[in-house]
C-alpha cells in the first residue's frame, strides 16, 4: 500500500476516533467497546505493522477517556463543603479557646500592674508573664508536632485542654506574694494548654478546604482556603469580646480568682465541644509529624515564611497587650480600657473573614503586602495623635479587621512556600512557628520598655513607632517571598520531587523583577 493512500485511511479512523470519543467516556454507545475491532477490519492486512501502532494509540486514548470520567465522579464531596463546615465550626470553637482565652490576658495585666496584687512584682514581670503565655510553649512546636503524630490529634487537642483548664484553676490560687506561681501557672502552664490546642488547629483546614485554579468565571465555593481559616480564626475575636468584656465584669465584682476560674470552666466545655465534632482527614500522601525537615529548612522561601511570622507578630502582640492600659493612660478609666480591648475583638470578627475572602480572590500573599503597609500608616499617623476615647475605639476596631492578617494568611502561605506538597504542612508549621515563640515572648517586654515612665497621653508612642516600623519589615519580607514564590512556580515542573522542588534556587534579581508582578494565578 502506499504511503498516500495509507496517511488517507488514518485520517478517516482519527475522525472516526473523534466522532467516538463520548462514547467511550460515558459508556453509552455499545459500539464504542468494538472500536478496536471495527478499525482493524478498515485496515488491509498489509500494513499490519502500522495497524499495531494505531491500535494501541486508540486503545490508550479510551483508557485515557475511563480514567478522566473516575477522576471525575470520584471528587471528594467533603472539601470546600459536606462535614468541611463542621469542622470549620470545630476550629472556630478551638480558637475561641486559646488564642480568644490568651487574648484575655490584657485585663488581668492592666489589673495586676494598677492594684498592686502581687506587691514583689513590676510591670516588668507582668510583661515577661503576658509574653511568656502567649508564646513559650510554641517555642517547642516541633515536639507538639511529633507527639500529634503519635497519639492523634484528638488526643493532642484534649491533653491542651486539660492543661489550660488545670493552669487557670491554679492560677486562681496563686499566693499574692509568690510571684513564681504565676509564672508557673498563668504563664508556662496556659501557654503549653494554648500551644497544644492551637498549633494543631492551624493544620486542620487546609485538608478540608482548598483554592482550585480559576478557570473562567470566578467562584466563592471553587476558592474557600483562607477563607475558612478568615472564619475560624473570627473565633478568637468571639473569645476575646467573653475574656475582656465579661471577665471585666466578674474581676470587678468577685476579683480576679473567680475570673480565671470562669474563665476555666468556659475553655473547658467549649474545647471538649470542638474536639467531640472533630474528625480526621485521610491523605493519599502520608503527613509527616518529624520534629525536623531539612529540606524545608533550608529551602530559599523559609527564611521569608519566619521573617514574615516573626515581625508580623512583633507587631501585632505589641499593640494587643497595650491598649487596655494606653486608653488609662489617656485618663480613662480600666472598664473603658476592656471595652477598647473588645472593640479589637469585634474587628476581628467583622474583618478576619472579608480579608480571607479577598485574599483567595486576589491571593494571600498580595493583600497582606498591601494591609501591613496599611496597617504600618495607622499605627504612626493615628495611633499617636489619638487623645480621645472614640479615636481609641475606632483605631482598636481597625487593628483587630487588619493587625490580625497572619493569623488569616498563615496557612495559605505555608501551602504556597511547600508547593502545596500536604505530606510537608504540619513539620513546617511547627518549625516556622517557633518564630511565633520567639516573637511572642519578646513583644510584651519590648513594649514595657518602649512606654514612657510618666503616664501621659504619649506614653506610648515608642510603642506606636515601634509597631509602624516592624509592619512595614513584614510587608518588605512579604513582597521578596512574593517574587520567590513566582520565580518558583516558573521554573517548578510537574512531578517533582519534594528534594528536586526545594532544591528550586531562582536569582535574586528575579525575585526583585516578580515582587510585583500580576498574576493569573493569585499569589
Amino acid at each position: 500500500m502506499s504511503e498516500a493512500k495509507f496517511m488517507k485511511e488514518t485520517l478517516s479512523v482519527n475522525n472516526l476516533i473523534n466522532s467516538s470519543q463520548s462514547s467511550i467516556e460515558t459508556g453509552t454507545n455499545p459500539a464504542a467497546d468494538c472500536l478496536k475491532i471495527n478499525v482493524l477490519d478498515t485496515i488491509p492486512q498489509a500494513s499490519c505493522h502500522k495497524t499495531d501502532h494505531l491500535n494501541r494509540v486508540i486503545e490508550k486514548d479510551g483508557e485515557h477517556f475511563k480514567e478522566k470520567k473516575k477522576e471525575q465522579t470520584s471528587v471528594d464531596p467533603d472539601v470546600n463543603g459536606g462535614y468541611a463546615y463542621v469542622v470549620l465550626l470545630s476550629a472556630v470553637l478551638l480558637n475561641f479557646c486559646s488564642w480568644g482565652n490568651n487574648s484575655g490576658f490584657g485585663i488581668y495585666f492592666a489589673y495586676y500592674s494598677t492594684n498592686d496584687v502581687f506587691p514583689n512584682a513590676d510591670k516588668m514581670d507582668f510583661a515577661a508573664i503576658g509574653g511568656l503565655c502567649f508564646g513559650s510553649a510554641i517555642l517547642f512546636g516541633p515536639v507538639i508536632n511529633y507527639i500529634n503524630g503519635l497519639i492523634g490529634i484528638k488526643k493532642t487537642l484534649m491533653v491542651g485542654n486539660i492543661v489550660q483548664f488545670v493552669s487557670l484553676l491554679l492560677s486562681s490560687f496563686d499566693s499574692t506574694h509568690r510571684l513564681w506561681q504565676l509564672y508557673l501557672t498563668q504563664a508556662m502552664m496556659q501557654s503549653v494548654g494554648a500551644a497544644f490546642i492551637g498549633l494543631p488547629t492551624f493544620t486542620v483546614l487546609p485538608l478540608w478546604f482548598t483554592n482550585k485554579p480559576i478557570q473562567g468565571k470566578y467562584r466563592i465555593k471553587d476558592r474557600m482556603l483562607t477563607l475558612s481559616q478568615g472564619v475560624a480564626t473570627a473565633g478568637t475575636g468571639f473569645g476575646g469580646l467573653v475574656f475582656n468584656l465579661a471577665m471585666q465584669k466578674v474581676l470587678g465584682k468577685y476579683g480576679f480568682r473567680w475570673a480565671l476560674r470562669v474563665e476555666g470552666f468556659i475553655s473547658l466545655v467549649a474545647c471538649t465541644l470542638a474536639i467531640l465534632m472533630l474528625k480526621d482527614k485521610k491523605m493519599a500522601k502520608k503527613v509527616e509529624f518529624t520534629i525536623f525537615d531539612r529540606s524545608v529548612f533550608f529551602s530559599p522561601g523559609f527564611p521569608f515564611y519566619v521573617g514574615f511570622i516573626f515581625f508580623g507578630l512583633l507587631g501585632y502582640v505589641v499593640t494587643l497587650y497595650s491598649l487596655a492600659n494606653w486608653v488609662i493612660a489617656l485618663g480613662y478609666t480600666p472598664q473603658q480600657g476592656s471595652i477598647v480591648s473588645a472593640m479589637t475583638s469585634v474587628g476581628i470578627i467583622v474583618g478576619r473573614p472579608i480579608i480571607g475572602l479577598i485574599c483567595d480572590r486576589f491571593g494571600a500573599v498580595t493583600v497582606s503586602i498591601v494591609v501591613y503597609f496599611v496597617m504600618a500608616t495607622f499605627a504612626l499617623a493615628m495611633w499617636i495623635p489619638s487623645r480621645s476615647y472614640a479615636e481609641a475605639l475606632v483605631f482598636a476596631f481597625i487593628n483587630g479587621v487588619l493587625s490580625g492578617t497572619f493569623f488569616v494568611t498563615v496557612p495559605t502561605i505555608t501551602m504556597q512556600t511547600i508547593g502545596l506538597r500536604f505530606n510537608k504542612l504540619n513539620v513546617t508549621f511547627s518549625m516556622g512557628f517557633i518564630a511565633v515563640g520567639v516573637s511572642g515572648i519578646l513583644s510584651p517586654i519590648i513594649g514595657i520598655a518602649l512606654r514612657k515612665s510618666v503616664m501621659s497621653p504619649t506614653q506610648f508612642e515608642y510603642c506606636s513607632i515601634f509597631v509602624g516600623g516592624s509592619y512595614i519589615v513584614t510587608a518588605v519580607i512579604l513582597a521578596l517571598m512574593r517574587g520567590y514564590l513566582i520565580s518558583v512556580r516558573e521554573l517548578a515542573e510537574p512531578g517533582m520531587s519534594d528534594k528536586e522542588f526545594f532544591g528550586i534556587r531562582p536569582k535574586f534579581v528575579r525575585y526583585l523583577r516578580n515582587a510585583f508582578r500580576i498574576q493569573s494565578e493569585p499569589v
